[in-house]
């Protein structure tokens, strides 16, 4: 600090360029040391104390008085006043500083992420800003003042809209599906609707609140209160669905990314790691030197978990190896896919064997035949894991009961002049295991053939009629079967036109036998952010071209542009001829539609600068999803391709542009695009395609 002051400027030349290059480094740093530190905390230690930090993928940033440092150490900026808050950009570009003057003047600033002290933009007319945050999706800036709520677009931040402000905000956060944006200030949350510009919902608190936070998958919203407490609340409805007491300060509050845990930080001492599932289960994470008032969830990019934090003189990163996966959320899902394929209908099957088949009683029966399948293979042989024992007989009834260490109880049926040939558990074997979760997902043991090898007797515990979870009995879960079969016949047209589309392009030398297009749709239950169920549109398209005929076929070697692709065109060419034909229906003027497109391109070095004519327009650090992590991407005319994932976005783009510009309608919809881009490790022109999925939103 004395070292600013003295020359007159923030940070000389030299100082400038290295830490340039250690904010570049700082986040690989992080990846190299957290490979290490999967059985032990790691610990990153600083001159000074963290008062407050963000994270941006596994790197923080965190402030003292009137300086950012990064993860290094080294200085990031000199502010305006004491640091307030500081917000990292989700795509990685850059970060907001929120500082106040002891005159009481606040203003918010912006910088760039990867140049020490490089200032992007300075809210000077906004008035006493009061809290930030950006939106998840790395487009919006918002800012709060005592009168108003306003967003800022994030690259160029320039005004795009407000709301009226009816208290000062200290907090705000946006949820993950950007249906909503809550603000906190004094005991008082305020949820607004982004869509519709409305507040959702009011919440009264019976203490100053500390913090916010939404789960990953939007379901649940949480708030700290300074009198220890923290309450959650179900984002369909804003009902209570759990509270919990006695979290001493509750200085600050994070989901885990998978959703089954929460962490509050009680104190500077101490991050209560809670389930929310299972209330037997949790941990504390303590820090004797104190110093702690923020602790969020960071995953790598070999997803493991761990708890950033701050401490006294440290960054802290706590490895989160002794939570277990959320079983139920990994069972949903794969759930879901086995009933997609299940509720299509099979080659050569009729639609009258289909409708036999395919029936609500049956659509229930066989999801819970997939749970038991499902389960079993999470299970893992939890029962040869087990310390097994043998407890009580209850002769009334013939029961005995077997305990697991790992496991609930089972109960056996066995005669009673047979009980004595059950003196030890070492002498059972459980044959033909089968498994389910229990409603705070954990393992049970739902069916097993019981063998004595004592006596050479069988025993059968058979509780698969067993109450199942209740989301596969839930009704917001289940799509209508009128709908499900709407959809199958949907998708036949579908692959009618994909044939046709294909064998003419074959004609034409477009594409060979060795090109293969696939097309899929359902229809998936959702909510909207004013908590009504709604039924989505889906529909998926990609193309795979066999090793060897992609130079042909696809995208030769630095190539990008859709049209010099003849499995992208045709495939396009799918598209265009269906939501033009049998499925115009669901292009709506206003109707809002997701698109997700993915580019990819291979591992193959570029030797020399690609030229790029701008042909599908100019970006700087534009958001785009890397695997499964928000970054950006640059591409202008004046420095041209240089590297492979600009190639991939490219390829992206250039599908979006077809479809924005091709298909009658589709540009009057309100369509939301989100790039994806995939590079391979690998070399080879097979690696050079295109996914393209979209969903219409609240179709039918």
């Amino acid at each position: 600090m004395e070292f600013f002051s003295r020359l007159g400027f923030r940070v000389s030349l030299l100082v400038a360029v290295l830490l340039y290059f250690v904010s570049a480094t700082a986040q690989e740093a992080v990846q190299q040391d957290t490979a290490n530190v999967y059985k032990q905390d790691h610990v990153y230690k600083q001159g000074v104390t963290p008062m407050g930090l963000d994270c941006y993928y596994m790197a923080a940033y965190y402030y003292n008085n009137e300086v950012v440092y990064n993860l290094r150490g080294y200085p990031m900026c000199y502010t305006f006043g004491n640091v307030v808050s500081i917000k990292v950009n989700p795509s990685g570009t850059s970060y907001a500083v929120l500082s106040k003057k002891k005159s009481g003047k606040s203003r918010v600033r912006v910088y760039d992420l990867w140049e020490a002290d490089y200032e992007l933009h300075s809210f000077g007319k906004v008035e006493q800003p009061t809290a930030i945050c950006y939106t998840t999706d790395a487009k919006n800036l918002v800012i709060a003042n005592m009168n108003e709520i306003q967003f800022y677009d994030a690259r160029t931040f320039k005004f795009v809209k407000k709301f009226p402000a009816t208290f000062a905000a200290t907090e705000m956060r946006v949820s993950p599906n950007i249906y909503f944006l809550a603000v906190a200030g004094e005991n008082k949350v305020q949820v607004w609707n982004l869509e519709t510009g409305k507040v959702r919902t009011e919440l009264a608190m019976g203490a100053k609140v500390n913090a916010l936070s939404f789960s990953a998958d939007n379901k649940l919203m949480a708030v700290a209160t300074a009198d220890g407490k923290v309450y959650i609340y179900d984002t369909q409805s804003f009902a209570l669905s759990k509270n919990y007491e006695g979290m001493g300060e509750a200085l600050s509050c994070d989901f885990h990314p998978n959703g089954k845990y929460f962490a509050v930080v009680e104190s500077k001492e101490n991050v209560r790691v809670i389930n929310l599932l299972d209330k037997e289960e949790g941990l504390n994470v303590l820090s004797p030197a104190g110093g702690i008032s923020q602790a969020v969830f960071v995953n790598s990019s070999d997803d493991k978990s761990f708890l950033v934090h701050n401490t006294t003189g440290n960054i802290t990163y706590s490895h989160m190896a002794v939570l277990s996966p959320h079983y139920r959320k990994m069972l949903a899902e794969e759930l879901d896919k086995c009933m997609n394929e299940w509720l299509k209908q099979m080659p050569g099957e009729s639609f009258e064997d289909y409708e036999l088949r395919v029936t609500d009683e049956n659509r229930k029966e066989q999801m819970r035949l997939f749970e038991q399948e499902i389960s079993t293979r999470l299970a893992e042989g939890q029962v040869e894991m087990s310390d097994v024992s043998l407890g009580k007989y209850n002769p009334e009834n013939n029961m005995l009961t077997v305990n697991f260490n790992n496991m609930p109880s089972i109960f056996l049926t066995v005669p009673s002049n047979e009980v004595n040939d059950f003196m030890d558990a070492d002498n059972l074997e459980f044959r033909n295991a089968k498994y389910g979760l229990t409603e705070d997902d954990n393992f049970e043991l739902i069916y097993a053939d019981v063998y004595n090898t004592v006596s050479g007797k069988s025993y059968v515990y058979n509780n698969l009629n067993r109450a199942p979870l209740e989301f596969l009995t839930a009704d917001d879960n289940f799509v209508p079967l009128e709908l499900v079969q709407q959809s199958n016949m949907e998708e036949m047209q579908l692959q009618k036109i994909k044939q046709s589309v294909m064998e003419s392009a074959k004609s034409e030398n477009v594409i060979s036998d060795h090109t293969s297009i696939n097309v899929s749709s359902k229809v998936v239950a959702d909510v909207d952010a004013d908590g009504n169920k709604i039924m989505n549109y889906v529909v998926d398209v990609s193309y795979e071209v066999q090793m060897g005929f992609s130079i042909e076929e696809d995208f030769g070697p630095g190539r990008f542009k859709v049209e010099e692709s003849g499995a992208a065109m045709s495939m396009l060419r799918i598209i265009k001829q269906a939501f033009e034909g049998d499925l115009a229906q669901y292009v709506k003027e206003g109707r809002k539609w997701k698109v997700k497109v993915t580019g990819m391109a291979d591992a193959l070095p570029i030797a020399r600068k690609i030229p790029y004519d701008g042909c599908y327009g100019e970006y700087r650090n534009e958001p785009v999803y890397k695997g499964k992590e928000l970054s950006n991407i640059t591409l202008t005319k004046e420095d041209g391709i240089t590297k492979n994932e600009q190639l991939a976005m490219l390829r992206a783009l250039g599908v979006s542009n077809y479809v924005n510009n091709n298909i009658n309608g589709i540009s009057k919809m309100n369509a939301d695009y989100e790039y994806y881009i995939e590079i391979s490790e690998e070399k080879g022109g097979e690696y050079r395609r295109i996914n393209l999925e979209m969903i219409f939103i609240d179709a039918l």
